[in-house]
């Protein structure tokens, strides 16, 4: 008995070891000191192999003590076969003290096992320094405004560009703010609601079969993507510009849309796993993917419904 319960152990411990040389996660700055108001260059890259599909993390609030001055996309790259995700971000502290820089708890899955796991980065202690001033020195006068000598190539220069934005500005008008002429009708455009196109884009999708015909990321894209429009203007959320888990965090605040949260969260989860983890469903999966969103339109769309009777009733 003792020595299965040994043999159990070790390869526990093994396979625990074994996942974790297949992802790790690295967060660096380009220093560690700093004056009140610099800008901290912050890199967190996730180094993980074609066995680990990682959830997409959202880690804003783990920054909250910082000024985010900018975030930039996502850089995926290759190397020593190695599938790499670095997130960039210049942040800025005002005021002068130890800060640190918390772990970041990056979730995963690996390939043949769902049970979700977890992989974290080392904190960053960084000093933020206040700025040196010599009080004793005297205080110096203003300098006296630079004279900018006549240069008649630039006085040129400027003309050229003068007559060019004319130019465009003439063309511009005639082509979009003129009169046309009386006899020249314009047909309406037809807007139709945002659960009726949702509904028709994925009836047109289905017959597209795609992922039968083996376009299984384009298919998870392209259904995303619809729901993520749907999102926008039902809601009037800005969802193609959020990750899974910002777009999770403002449907929560949405009352309507409490009722498809588990479902909206399976639905994107799979899709990210398809589309950057290089996940592999099974036909079950693509199938339940459209009728996920199917469900997810008709049961906001009947909310729609169901609002704008209350208010013909109530006038």
């Amino acid at each position: 008995m003792v020595a299965t319960l040994l043999r159990l152990f070790l390869i526990l411990l093994f396979t625990s070891s074994v996942f974790a040389q297949q992802i790790s996660v690295k967060a660096i700055t380009d220093s560690s000191d700093y004056l009140i108001g610099d800008h901290i260059n912050y890199t967190l890259t996730i180094s993980h192999s074609d066995e680990v599909g990682i959830v997409a993390p959202f880690f804003r609030d783990s920054l909250a003590r910082f000024e985010i001055i900018k975030e930039f996309p996502v850089e995926k790259a290759k190397a020593d076969g190695k599938n790499l995700l670095r997130y960039k971000y210049i942040l800025s502290y005002f005021d002068s003290s130890e800060v640190t820089i918390p772990p970041i708890k990056i979730f995963y899955r690996t390939k043949n096992d769902t049970a979700l796991q977890s992989v974290q980065s080392d904190s960053i202690q960084l000093k933020i320094h206040k700025v040196s001033v010599k009080v004793e020195e005297d205080i110096k006068d203003i300098k006296p405004p630079i004279r900018i000598p006549f240069d008649l190539l630039s006085l040129l220069i400027w003309i050229l560009v003068a007559i060019a934005i004319l130019v465009s500005a003439y063309l511009i008008y005639k082509k979009y703010f003129r009169k046309k002429p009386a006899e020249e009708v314009i047909k309406p455009e037809i807007i139709l609601p945002p659960h009726e196109e949702a509904l028709m884009k994925l009836d047109q999708l289905e017959r597209e079969q795609l992922w039968q015909k083996g376009f299984v990321k384009d298919y998870h894209s392209r259904i995303t993507e619809i729901i993520r429009v749907y999102f926008e203007k039902r809601f009037n959320l800005p969802a193609l510009e959020l990750t899974t888990s910002e777009q999770l965090e403002y449907l929560k605040l949405i009352p309507e849309a409490k009722e498809i949260l588990n479902i909206t969260e399976s639905f994107l989860s799979n899709a990210d796993l398809v589309k950057f983890a290089k996940f592999v469903p099974m036909d079950g999966v693509n199938a339940e993917m459209m009728k996920q969103a199917i469900e997810i339109v008709n049961r906001t769309a009947q909310k729609l419904k169901t609002e704008q009777g209350v208010e013909q009733n109530v006038q």
